[in-house]
């Protein structure tokens, strides 16, 4: 029987490639932090497949189903049933198909960069990452394509509405109101003026070399009195650099940093850290409260942008389906 199916959307769809970018990093935390838990689902024998669906000519098997009840289990923590399961990949079919037809692809090097790019923000290499999820009993096959559908239809989703889709400031302002917040205060961000310094380390260096680099970066810190006195104290030591003041906003900042710059008095240093270049810390040279988008006001807009761009997911996800071939067996 040839048949057409109609449910709401679920895709997560943002109007700029930053957002999505922020979004993305949040969901790649969340998959590796499943992984990093001991296997929830063992391995299961090999089993005759069972065709369940053809999508546009694409087969959906009951292979298929259960590995999307496990990958949801792993890295979403949501339980599915097989119905679920099955409309989540026929959705999956429909959003590579409909991307493809304008052109919206993503070829299978890409998709393995982004693998790897996962693989790598939980420390593993993209064939471990693949054991660990092997130990659950996924194919990696499983998680690239839906990466790969993720990708090709927030693309078409973005291609379609990203100009007809505006939140106006009275939106956002309502919304804050909504919520109890201070809409003056809203329009007003933090400004810091910030110098780096990095005491640098050689990746190779020995552990005992890194400890003593700690150590005159935080007997620098006890010193350090003022930008103009501290940063010269600072280019007096060996291999350090100290980089060029910037401004930054409170805006752009996550709460976690935002409270370290707060916390920080005028004309000190940040805790020292280890990073990759070496020791690093951070100057407030000068901090102010000017007129200016705040990071509250940010993530309402964020958030209003979220709503609309989710509704127009639906929809076209709605008018996908009207349209596709699904013929169930």
């Amino acid at each position: 029987m040839l048949t057409t199916g109609h449910r709401k959307g679920t895709a997560r769809v943002h109007p700029n490639p930053a957002f999505l970018s922020l979004k993305s990093l949040c969901r790649a935390a969340l998959i590796c932090a499943g992984l990093a838990l001991p296997a929830l689902l063992a391995p299961a024998p090999a089993q005759a497949q069972q065709i369940l669906v053809m999508v546009q000519g694409d087969p959906i098997t009951s292979f298929d189903v259960s590995q999307r009840i496990k990958l949801a289990q792993l890295t979403e923590r949501r339980s599915l049933n097989n119905k679920q399961a099955l409309e989540e990949l026929i959705d999956e079919r429909l959003k590579i198909f409909t991307a493809n037809r304008y052109g919206i692809t993503i070829d299978d090097a890409e998709v393995n960069k982004m693998f790897a790019n996962m693989a790598s923000r939980s420390g593993r290499t993209p064939e471990q990452l693949t054991q660990a999820l092997g130990g659950s009993g996924i194919d990696a096959r499983i998680l690239k394509q839906k990466m790969r559908a993720d990708y090709v239809w927030n693309n078409y989703v973005r291609g379609r509405f990203s100009s007809a889709t505006t939140v106006r400031d009275s939106d956002i302002f309502a919304a804050l109101d909504a919520k109890g917040a201070d809409v003056a205060q809203a329009q007003r961000t933090t400004e810091y003026t910030v110098r780096q310094i990095v005491l640098v380390v050689s990746r190779t260096a020995p552990p005992a070399m890194r400890s003593q680099r700690m150590a005159e970066a935080n007997a620098l810190r006890r010193s350090f009195a003022d930008c103009d006195t501290g940063v010269a104290a600072a280019r007096q030591l060996r291999e350090t650099v100290v980089r060029e003041p910037v401004i930054r906003t409170s805006a752009d900042m996550s709460p976690a940093l935002r409270k370290i710059m707060d916390d920080t008095p005028i004309g000190q240093t940040t805790q020292p850290e280890v990073t990759q270049a070496g020791i690093e810390m951070v100057a407030i040279c000068n901090r102010r409260e000017v007129v200016g988008e705040s990071a509250q006001k940010r993530e309402v807009r964020n958030e209003l942008q979220n709503k609309q761009f989710d509704s127009q997911s639906a929809r076209l996800l709605a008018e996908a389906r009207k349209g596709a071939m699904i013929q169930y067996r």
